[in-house]
């Protein structure tokens, strides 16, 4: 989860530089870092997302056996 927040703050630091360029093609390249940052951030929630869900499948209790 720290990995996510500090994508996430790379992210709104990469914005918060694009807004203050004056320069084009910095700031084009300071937009596509920010775009960047929040992929990783999204797709490190959805790996997580996915760790936690099947950890949870496998910590379900089983059904007894009714024999």
């Amino acid at each position: 989860m720290r990995t996510v927040k500090r994508f996430r703050s790379q992210a709104e630091k990469c914005a918060a530089l694009a807004k203050q360029t004056h320069d084009e093609d910095s700031r084009q390249r300071l937009v596509q870092l920010e775009r960047t940052f929040l992929h990783l951030a999204e797709s490190e929630e959805q790996q997580l997302a996915a760790e936690l869900s099947a950890l949870a499948a496998a910590n379900e209790p089983k059904p007894a056996d009714p024999r």
